[in-house]
This record gives structure tokens, sequence and C-alpha cells, in this order.
């Protein structure tokens, strides 16, 4: 409640509170999760800062917007009712696309009913809109989709030990234990931990995603310190590098558009 004529322009109820994302019973915890992960989107693929940009289609009786920024191609549906099957947009790219988040996953409250495009590369087809290319998607009302290049998903997610942050924890690499969270019956559980190699390189080749916890020789904790929890994430295929005092931050190979495989030796120089 913003300051204004009918509050006596009060500032009291001007603010955030950032505690209504901790209540279950309300819904606040899926705005928090797709802001999150909107802000890892761009972290990832450097989409904001692009010079590439081109609106695709603005149909205002399917209240359907589609636009190209940098490697991103964002389909939007604001119809209030209408979903469409096999709508097809045009777009500049002769590659296969592939989803990396759509509002309608679970974790944002959603009916997960575009699972299909997260395990499935769309295939390219022949141009419409005035675009060399197209590609056919399902598009349910009020629904917004984020598709990539699926060359920029693979390789699965490689985690970095920076020199700088071993230095701050006064720790060799290979004393650093490096534990994952994953989904099994239904449940966050712990896998077994793993020790880092002596390059400070962890590589989860079968990945696309990875939360997990960082601890040194003796079991303590050294947590991340951009979250709660205490737990670091990479919610996207890529490499990434620990650093600071304890944050992960997207490497000079994670994002779209570099050369893969030349990441980890690069960052290794930086450090």
């Amino acid at each position: 409640d913003f300051p204004r004529p009918e509050n006596g322009w009060s500032h009291h109820h001007c603010r955030r509170r950032w505690d209504l994302a901790e209540d279950d019973l309300l819904r606040y915890k899926f705005f928090q999760a797709f802001d999150e992960l909107m802000n890892a989107c761009e972290d990832r693929f450097g989409w904001l800062s692009a010079e590439h940009q081109y609106v695709t289609l603005k149909d205002n009786g399917d209240k359907v917007i589609a636009f190209e920024r940098g490697e991103l191609f964002f389909v939007f549906n604001f119809h209030p009712c209408n979903s469409y099957s096999d709508y097809q947009i045009g777009l500049s790219w002769n590659e296969p696309m592939k989803c990396v988040l759509d509002s309608d996953e679970g974790r944002f409250g959603g009916h997960c009913r575009l699972e299909y495009g997260h395990a499935n590369a769309f295939p390219p087809l022949h141009g419409v809109n005035n675009r060399p290319h197209s590609v056919k998607m399902y598009l349910p009302s009020r629904t917004v989709q984020v598709l990539v290049k699926d060359r920029f998903l693979q390789g699965g997610v490689k985690v970095l030990l920076t020199k700088e942050y071993l230095a701050d924890k006064g720790l060799e690499a290979e004393h650093v234990s490096f534990t994952r969270q994953v989904w099994q019956d239904g449940k966050q559980v712990m896998l077994p931990p793993q020790r880092f190699a002596k390059d400070g390189c962890m590589h989860l080749e079968a990945d696309s995603e990875a939360t997990f916890k960082l601890e040194g020789p003796d079991g303590e904790p050294l947590p991340c310190g951009a979250s709660k929890d205490g737990l670091f994430r990479a919610y996207f295929p890529g490499e990434y590098n620990v650093a600071g005092t304890g944050y992960l931050r997207v490497g000079p190979g994670g994002k779209a558009g570099a050369v893969p495989g030349r990441a980890i030796k690069a960052a290794a120089a930086a450090a």
C-alpha cells in the first residue's frame, strides 16, 4: 500500500513483506520461486543485456506475444481462457529449441502441462511471420514459455572451486566435499558426499541442474552466502564457479554463446 491521499500518505505498509513467501498457506512462495528462476535465467543466458531483440508476433486476437531476446525465445499467451495446440511461431534460428522455464511448472503453482518441452527439443520448421524458420508449440492460456537453443543445454553441470574461494576458506580443493540434494520417492534426500578433484572441478555430465552443499575436511559446513538454507543451486546446465566468500556465479563458459569445454581452463586461469 504505497503512500496516497486515502491513507494519509502513510509509509507504514509501504514495504516488501519477505516473510509472506515463508507461509505455506499463501501463494507468495510461487511468486518468489518464479522471481528466483527468472534471475537465474538472466545470470545463465545474459538475455537482458543482449543486443539482439526482435518482436516476432503481436496478435491482439489470440493475445499472444512472441519475441527473441539474446539467445532466448519468449512466448506469452495472455488469453484468459483460450489455449492453442500446434501454434506455429516464426523465429530466426534453424536449430532445435528447448524450454528452460515456463510459468506452468509445479514449483510455480502451475499444472505441469508443458513438461514435454523441457525433455524434448522443438524441431525447426519452415518460415512464418516474416521469419526464416519456426516452431510449433502448445500454448495454454495465461502462460509464458522461455526457449533456448538445445546446444546450449548440453554437457551437464560443471562446478569449479575458484582459488579466491579456497583462499578465503584456507582449504585445498581435494579437502572439500560435495553433497547433492535430490528427489527420491517424493522426498528430498542428500546423496553420499564426494570429494573434489585436485583441480577443484565437479562435473555432473548427466544432470541439467544441481542443488548441493559443501563441507570442509572435518564435515564442517561451508554454506552458500546467498541462500537461507546454505545450499548452492544451479538451475540450468552450464559451468559455474564457487567464488568470493561462498556464492555461485556463472563461469567464463557458462553464458549462452560461449564455446563449450573451454570454461573450466579459463576459470582456473582467471582464478
